[in-house]
């Protein structure tokens, strides 16, 4: 069963204002509940995905929650995204590393990654 629990970051995000990336490194901004302003980057991302919520229901009812702190950057632990990438590469890419990161803000947009680096959030000042 795939469960969720906190990683490095406990911040709860109340909107994505922006994703951009490719070539294995992407960035999100986003605003957190208290209305400051983030960036999370993601450097070597091997898989990505964008959708609403709603494309999530099915498996998000599957998930069991074991986070300690309500946060809205997750990690995903014993992830059939990750099995499924493993399938997918042939043993062609080693996957020993790669971490399944999940990120939902409380609008409608959930990003789910799998990258082999720790992620770096960046307050941004203006």
């Amino acid at each position: 069963m795939e469960k969720l629990v906190n990683c490095q970051f406990c911040i709860e995000i109340d909107s994505i204002i922006k994703i951009c990336g490719g070539n294995q490194r992407y960035e999100v901004l986003f605003v957190d509940t208290n209305n400051l302003k983030y960036k999370l980057t993601f450097d070597f991302v091997w898989d990505f995905r964008c959708s609403i919520e709603n494309a999530y229901i099915m498996r998000s009812t599957k998930f069991i929650h074991g986070e300690e702190k309500p946060s809205s950057i997750l990690l995903v632990q014993n992830s059939d995204y990750l099995k499924y990438f493993e399938e997918q590469v042939s043993g062609t890419r080693p996957t020993n590393t790669l971490k399944n990161y999940i990120l939902f803000d409380k609008i409608d947009t959930v990003i789910e990654l799998l990258t082999s680096e720790t992620s770096i959030l960046t307050q941004i000042i203006e």
